[in-house]
């Protein structure tokens, strides 16, 4: 657990929950954006007038006109315009919990009330529901606290999607900008998400810091002692204590006279304001205020106010917007800042169509996320699924309908292979057994078996496979009634194709077992030749399942190039580093293997490589040897990774699990043993312990010439120093040292002490030469029975190759 993966989680999480709140924000708040243009377009002859030659009415005249056409009503304030067409607006008192008041439109030249404009209703609702879900309580229920969350979490959204797609090169404009239109499926996706959410992400940033202000009272106060030095002015209480109150009641005294209030006002401004909202007293010695915008203010909210005696007319206090600073200017105009207005024009457009595009992140999100469940559902169906319906379909008794599936299997494909088909024959009604092959006792074997069964290297069986290969093949079994059929998964790039798995074929057959179907080679995941098993499998009583297809290369860059080794006798060595192009970060496990397409080219035999780092490092790391052909020329794929491909141009690559070398499960000693590039496979296992502060670590790793072949020596002294390594044997072969399976022989006493305490041991390397050489010696210091066992047990584990 890394604190990239805490974040991720998190991201998510989120994302699934609160995402659809703030989905729902963002369309309201797009909604709103132009909401005074849209009702006036809508509403001619209500918000606008036909202008007229008479005098418009004073504000005592026009409220008191007001007064008699709305008896049961109380005036709070009146919005009056310059404009000779624009309608006065008045403000009706019962707004409650955050609600508008009432507004009516009202004839500035005869006082007719013209009542609400047209979509008023509407776009009240599109408010509730932006600001508090239109949730009862309004702005004290449950609604404004799940609104202010979903603020909280659109902020670390844009926080933890920055962090997380952080490229190596954040100076290059196309990582962070550059949206891939030729991606599909899961990486269009998250194109989509990630490269759009970057071009949006200043503007999220700042709906998020400026929506909290009408969220939480403690942000509000925060903000204005960070913005202004000053704490934030106590609000005004009502006779019973309701905030904003005004001390009138049913039992109040006549309206109070604001025409010398508002003549004083004119004659200092004349006509020189856009917008004036005019706020009567509240009680007979208090004072006027006037809220005003000048002409050509450059945000909608960018108010000047004064305060003026109301008898009088005296000028008490006034204060100018041009004249605050900017901390106090955008809290003055908070609600522009929010709304993108006070940028202009064309910032009210550019955060409308942020604030659209945010359910695009919810969507986005959802389908990446089911994705991976299905994925995921898929894994556990075919690797659980199946067993659990065989020890609840199938009674133990039912041996006629024994069907038994036996897998052998180097790096997890085959495994995987058998459980897909073990899912296909559920499907299809049937409940098989699945057992590793090594399990597998002819003795007892009945009914049908199904063998899934990898080859690995010239004809070899899978290490999980050898004791059965050893003990059980070397003469026929008595298996007569038993009927039986193998997928043999291969490679044609070897001279013994699928070798193993034909010799398992031959034995059955000379078992006197009876064969339901002729072998199924499979070379390198041919989709043909796995759709051949999958009809074979239907003839059997299997359903009917989608193709299984393998996995889609994707696109990755390659961002570093590094020899490893000059001056090495030996071939050149180079440590690469790769980062995606069109998909997030992927996950894998220390132990999993890379497949390169070498030059791009579908047509190509992919190349394997184990990979030498973990996801938290943000890239993907691999250590390969250039290989050189008789002729001279270099090796397909190795001569392209390190002297075809420049460095910054595309590298397709897909990647495979390889559970038959992942970590152990426990915190046990552990012994990794390589050479050359097998340090790749060993380099992501001391990688994942030291991230799990994991000691107890023995690492014994061969190449060369100790001065020109001393790979990540800083690496490695560093995990020594950490504690991750109790111990390296580093030998060098041209520098009189031997090999790592010679000092393994001599350190046979601290080996068997180190298994004895329980510890794992895992070998990465040449499957010639090294492999072999390892292989004998711990032969030799344990037992081949021990040694079996331990494989059996998972504690003896190899990436060789």
């Amino acid at each position: 657990m890394t604190g990239r993966w805490v974040v991720y989680q998190l991201h998510w999480l989120l994302g699934i929950t609160l995402g659809f709140v703030l989905a729902l924000m963002g369309i309201t708040g797009a909604t709103m954006s132009f909401e005074d243009q849209i009702m006036r377009a809508l509403s001619p002859g209500v918000i606008t007038v036909a202008p007229r030659e008479a005098p418009v009415l004073t504000p005592d005249a026009l409220l008191a006109r007001v007064r008699e056409q709305r008896p049961d009503t109380r005036v709070e304030g009146v919005f009056l315009s310059a404009r000779k067409d624009e309608a006065a607006r008045v403000l009706f008192a019962g707004g409650m919990g955050g609600n508008r008041g009432e507004r009516a439109y009202v004839d500035p030249y005869d006082g007719t009330v013209l009542g609400r404009a047209t979509g008023e209703e509407f776009f009240a609702f599109v408010r509730r529901l932006h600001r508090w879900l239109a949730l009862p309580g309004n702005g004290d229920g449950l609604g404004r606290q799940i609104t202010g969350a979903a603020v909280m979490a659109l902020l670390f959204f844009c926080l933890s999607g920055l962090y997380l797609r952080w490229p190596r090169r954040p100076l290059d404009w196309r990582a962070w900008l550059a949206l891939d239109t030729g991606a599909k499926g899961r990486a269009f996706l998250w194109s989509l998400h990630a490269v759009i959410g970057t071009w949006v992400l200043l503007v999220y940033l700042v709906i998020g810091l400026t929506g909290l202000w009408w969220s939480y009272d403690w942000y509000r106060d925060a903000a204005v002692q960070l913005l202004t030095g000053q704490p934030l002015p106590a609000r005004e209480e009502g006779p019973k204590g309701e905030k904003g109150g005004r001390e009138r009641g049913k039992g109040e005294a006549g309206p109070i006279s604001v025409d010398a209030a508002w003549a004083a006002f004119l004659a200092r401004e004349g006509d020189h304001y856009a917008m004036a909202l005019l706020t009567p007293p509240g009680k007979p010695d208090g004072p006027t205020r006037v809220r005003y915008r000048p002409l050509g203010a450059p945000a909608d909210q960018a108010y000047d106010e004064m305060v003026l005696d109301t008898a009088t007319g005296q000028v008490k206090s006034e204060s100018h917007y041009a004249d605050k600073k900017l901390g106090a200017q955008l809290l003055a105009g908070v609600l522009t800042v929010h709304r993108g207005t006070y940028f202009g024009t064309g910032g009210a457009v550019v955060f409308m169509a942020a604030a659209g595009a945010m359910p695009l992140f919810t969507i986005t999100g959802l389908l990446m996320y089911l994705d991976r469940r299905r994925k995921k559902k898929a894994v556990r169906l075919a690797r659980g699924g199946a067993q659990n319906a065989a020890t609840t379909a199938i009674p133990p008794t039912a041996a006629s309908a024994t069907l038994t599936i036996a897998y052998a299997s180097q790096t997890g494909t085959a495994e995987q292979l058998a459980w897909r088909t073990a899912g296909a024959l559920r499907d299809g009604g049937l409940a098989p057994e699945v057992l590793p092959l090594a399990k597998l006792d002819p003795k007892t074997l009945r009914g049908r078996l199904l063998v899934v069964a990898s080859t690995y290297g010239e004809g070899e069986p899978p290490d999980d496979a050898r004791a059965f290969a050893r003990k059980r093949m070397g003469s026929p079994a008595d298996l007569g009634g038993v009927a039986f059929a193998v997928l043999a998964l291969g490679d044609r790039q070897y001279e013994t194709f699928c070798g193993f798995g034909r010799a398992l074929d031959r034995w059955l057959g000379d078992s006197g077992a009876t064969r339901l179907f002729e072998p199924v080679l499979v070379d390198d995941n041919d989709a043909q030749a796995l759709h051949q098993w999958q009809e074979q499998l239907r003839s059997i009583g299997a359903g009917t399942a989608p193709d299984w297809a393998p996995e889609a290369y994707g696109r990755w860059r390659l961002v570093e190039r590094r020899l490893l080794n000059p001056g090495s006798p030996g071939g050149p060595a180079y440590h690469l580093s790769l980062e995606p192009l069109d998909q997030p970060q992927p996950l894998w496990a220390a132990g999993d293997i890379a497949q390169i397409l070498p030059g791009n080219d579908a047509s190509a035999h992919h190349r394997d490589y184990s990979i030498a780092s973990l996801p938290s490092s943000g890239r993907l790391d691999l250590l390969v040897r250039q290989q050189t052909r008789p002729d001279g020329t270099l090796g397909l794929g190795s001569g392209w990774l390190t002297a075809g491909v420049a460095v910054g141009e595309e590298v397709r690559m897909r990647l495979r699990p390889n559970p038959g070398f992942h970590a152990p499960a426990a915190a046990v000693p552990m012994i990794l043993i390589g050479t050359g590039t097998g340090l790749a496979g060993l380099r992501g296992h001391l990688k994942h312990r030291q991230a799990q502060r994991q000691g107890d670590a023995w690492l014994l790793f061969g190449e060369r010439h100790a001065a020109t072949d001393a790979w990540h020596a800083e690496e490695i002294a560093a995990w020594q120093a950490d504690g991750t390594l109790a111990r390296a044997d580093l030998v060098y072969s041209r520098d009189g040292q031997g090999y790592v399976q010679d000092r393994l022989a001599a350190q046979a006493d601290e080996v068997r002490a180190w298994v004895d305490r329980g510890a794992v041991l895992y070998v990465c390397g040449s499957l010639e030469g090294m492999a072999p050489g390892v292989d004998g010696a711990l032969e030799a210091i344990l037992g081949r029975d021990r040694l079996d066992t331990l494989t059996a047990e998972g504690r003896y584990r190899r990436d060789v190759y």
